[in-house]
């Protein structure tokens, strides 16, 4: 069994003791356990790893219950975000598959690849998942979510320098339960989720849960050619063929193969299965706990399109030397469609494997070959249209009470994640640009933990182990720059930790001091090889001292105020993308200081809930892309063979060239600086920043029967590379909304004639503006207000239930996010659009 404190205070400064003594976020008590009319529920958490009361735990945590989501339509880890104030949890750019970025409080990460570290760590029934990629989680009979705010890491696995979010199971207990709940809606979608609990002797029970998910995608393929002599443009089709759905490309002559809707596929629907099983068993003091799930994902690439097509130098030549002849087209804006839900990408290339233009080029040395050189790996590309996810794990949970005191826990588990990734960033049935990749990754962590409770202190005493290898694929076809790379990175990672928080009461229980401090060793090891030029190993290893102090105090029963500061890091990296060896180096590690002051209330007779936070982040070291090009170190005369401080000059409408800005380079003077050969670079650096912010979270019952729950933060951050440079467009962080904030309202009316209730609820969610390059105006998305809308009805033994609702319920028109590649020289920008109005009908009985 679970220790536990023996007074309510004792739980408190429990808390404290697990505490980032950060602003505490009401959210959580808003949405954590089920409401009652005569007030407002105490609700217990353990995002310290200790049974605590939300409201006496100093630190900045939104807990939401699986009842709370299913009353807003929510299913996955990415509409956590919405009720966390300061937070952005976003789907993940189409390359990077079905992947989350996740940000609270200005601090994240955005890439999937195994090179970085999150900013955010994933907690999945307390075990660490380590990967941005396959973490669009779905939350299969959850208890609750529970999202901490500011570095975290004193009392449990492994540092997070942002935040920590745990998604909590339902364990299994002695009392027999089930339930099945189906919902159908728009795009003619299917889920069925089902679970039971039963007791299979007094000691030993089983919970076994599964979720079916079906739906077709809001994003339609259109054939080109169709869709242009519908258009009333055959011209701009030429002779470019039809898209067999079959595989392939049909003859031009046959005509458009997909009907007169034009529509061939649809992209962001979803193919999801997930099980997931536990066994528990208590003795006299101590239990465990075994679990295993399987998540199998085979849906559809997630909704992108094209935004902008501006041709550049190198696409117009091979629109000459190539799509001309071939069909008499161009890549160019015809490829662009008017709205938001169509697309061209069909993720193939029509020129097959093989071939040669211009023709002779391989034989005759008058005439130069484009990237068809007819090679056999060039040209040909027919990716599958579907973003794989296949997710497996087992763990074990010990529980023992060593004393009245003293307990002991330990976690360990094993994970292991295939995913894919694939992009056709074009947007058009021309094979301009397509990306594939894959992870598979596995991963071993152990968490052992002591814990002391008294009157005077508790203490917290533990280590985290982590242990993982993974690969990393990429497969990279982009003609107009005559590049074919297969890269191979392969990954053998550990982390090792040790950790201590203590929370202490010397002149009574309502003043706690918070002491926490830990020990972290990180070390990477990567082999690199990209099939060409580039065969190395770069190793990434660092370890930090981390640290946390903090006083609260309760000034009556029912307010507590608060103070802290704590410390947080994240490992090292490395650029994952190099065009050449001397662009593979390590970066250092993250660091920063978080200070939090805060109060948190239950006003009113325990009809209010109000708690405010302020924070301050010194963001001292961040990691961040620093882009433009350099001089090919090929050891060629002529060429660079250090890269220096080269900055990308263009020269003319068609040339470009490398200068050594300040003659470090081996390239010297300026006879010798002009004219060598360029190359594209992203490298990665440490620059300081500055965070600061405020959270507002309301839960309000001012009548029997009317819910109302507000949630709202406010983070501006500062940073050098971001003033007073002419270069910059948006002066925001990229991936970080200055302003967030959502709104519920419901109202449980008596239905006496129907034996039950019914329960209209509207929700409102707003995010800033956000931008995701700070270089390239276009690479913005507007502030958004998006609303749900639902009606419940619920009978009076509270086991049937029947909904209607929509979400975007007034079909707001929108973009997750955008990819602006003209900021690296190529000729498009991508967006990700969200899903129009969706309406569903859901029926839950339970037994």
């Amino acid at each position: 069994m679970k220790a536990k404190l023996p007074t309510t205070l004792s739980r408190r400064a429990s808390v404290l003791l697990s505490a980032s003594v950060g602003a505490l976020a009401m959210t959580a008590p808003a949405f954590a356990q089920d409401e009652d009319r005569g007030g407002l529920d105490q609700i217990t958490v353990t995002a310290t790893r200790s049974e605590t009361n939300l409201q006496d735990t100093p630190l900045a945590i939104t807990a939401v219950t699986a009842a709370a989501f299913e009353a807003r339509a929510m299913d996955s880890i990415e509409d956590v975000g919405r009720l966390v104030p300061n937070a952005s949890f976003e789907q993940a750019q189409v390359a990077y598959g079905r992947a989350v970025t996740a940000y609270i409080r200005g601090i994240g990460q955005y890439d999937f690849n195994l090179a970085f570290e999150p900013g955010v760590a994933f907690y999945v029934d307390d075990q660490y998942y380590a990967l941005l990629a396959g973490s669009v989680f779905d939350l299969l009979d959850i208890e609750r979510v529970e999202v901490l705010r500011g570095p975290q890491g004193t009392t449990f696995g492994r540092n997070a320098i942002g935040g920590a979010v745990n998604i909590i199971a339902k364990e299994p207990g002695p009392e027999p339960e089930a339930y099945i709940d189906a919902t159908y809606g728009a795009f003619n979608r299917t889920d069925i989720r089902a679970g039971f609990n039963y007791p299979l002797s007094d000691n030993l029970f089983l919970r076994v849960s599964g979720v079916s998910k079906s739906r077709k995608g809001y994003q339609d393929l259109l054939d080109f050619r169709c869709a242009m002599f519908q258009n009333g443009t055959p011209a701009l089709a030429g002779d470019f063929p039809s898209l067999d759905p079959s595989g392939g490309f049909a003859n031009p002559s046959a005509g458009p193969t997909s009907g007169d809707d034009c529509v061939l596929d649809t992209y962001g629907g979803q193919d999801v299965q997930a099980l997931r099983g536990a066994l528990k068993y208590e003795g006299a003091g101590w239990d465990i706990t075994f679990t295993a799930d399987y998540t199998n994902d085979q849906s559809e690439p997630v909704a992108d399109k094209q935004v902008q097509i501006n041709p550049i130098a190198s696409t117009e030549a091979l629109s000459d030397l190539v799509y001309e002849p071939l069909w008499g087209i161009r890549y160019d804006e015809r490829f662009l469609t008017d709205s938001l839900y169509t697309t061209y990408a069909t993720y193939a290339d029509p020129i097959p494997a093989g071939s040669e233009y211009p023709a002779g080029c391989a034989t005759d040395p008058m005439v130069d070959c484009t990237y068809y050189n007819g090679s056999g790996n060039r040209g040909g590309a027919q990716l599958p249209r579907e973003a794989v996810i296949e997710n497996f794990g087992f763990a074990a949970k010990v529980n023992v009470e060593l004393t009245e005191n003293l307990s002991f826990t330990l976690n360990a588990g094993y994970r292991d994640v295939f995913t894919t990734g694939i992009n056709d960033t074009d947007g058009s049935p021309l094979g301009i640009q397509t990306v594939k990749s894959e992870i598979d990754h596995e991963q071993w962590t152990v968490e052992p933990r002591f814990n002391y409770n008294s009157e005077f202190m508790d203490l917290t005493l533990g280590g985290f182990f982590y242990s993982s290898t993974g690969q990393t694929t990429s497969n990279v076809s982009i003609p107009f720059i005559n590049l074919q790379q297969n890269a191979v990175i392969d990954f053998d990672s550990t982390a090792k930790a040790v950790f201590a928080q203590g929370v202490f009461r010397p002149f009574g229980p309502r003043l706690g001091v918070t002491l926490g401090a830990r020990y972290s060793d990180d070390e990477k090891i990567v082999d690199f090889n990209n099939g060409s030029t580039i065969d190395t190993q770069v190793v990434v290893a660092s370890d930090n001292i981390d640290w946390r102090a903090g006083l609260d105090f309760q000034v009556t029963d029912v307010v507590t105020v608060y103070g802290s500061a704590a410390s947080g890091y994240r490992p090292g990296a490395f650029n994952p993308r190099p065009f050449q060896a001397s662009q593979l180096v390590a970066v250092d590690p993250e660091e920063a200081v978080s200070y939090e002051l805060g109060f948190k209330g239950d006003l009113f007779e325990n009809t209010m809930r109000v708690n405010l936070a302020g924070f301050y982040t010194d963001y001292k070291q961040r990691i961040t892309p620093a882009g433009g090009a350099e001089c090919i170190d090929s050891g060629t005369t002529g060429d660079c063979v250090v890269p220096g401080g080269q900055s990308y000059i263009i020269t003319g409408a068609t040339t470009s060239t490398c200068v050594d800005v300040g003659n470090e380079g081996s390239v010297s003077g300026t006879v010798a600086a002009v004219g060598v050969t360029c190359i594209p670079k992203t490298n990665y650096i440490n620059t300081p920043g500055k965070v600061k912010g405020i959270e507002a979270e309301l839960d309000w019952r001012p009548v029997e029967g009317l819910f109302i729950n507000a949630s709202g933060g406010w983070t501006q951050f500062n940073a050098p590379e971001l003033e007073n440079n002419p270069a910059i467009v948006n002066e925001d962080p990229i991936f970080v909304p200055e302003w967030t904030a959502s709104a519920g309202v419901a109202y449980e009316i008596p239905a006496p004639a129907l034996g039950g209730s019914i329960t209209p609820r509207v929700d409102w969610f707003y995010q800033s503006s956000i931008a995701f390059n700070s270089t390239t105006a276009i690479a913005f998305i507007p502030s958004q207000s998006v609303f749900n809308g639902r009606v419940t009805y619920v009978n009076d033994d509270g086991d049937f239930q029947v909904a209607v609702g929509a979400t975007n319920l007034f079909d707001k028109e929108y973009y997750h996010n955008i990819f602006d590649l003209t900021a690296f020289g190529q000729p498009g920008t991508e967006g990700q659009p969200a899903a129009p109005r969706e309406w569903y009908i859901q029926v839950k009985k339970s037994f």
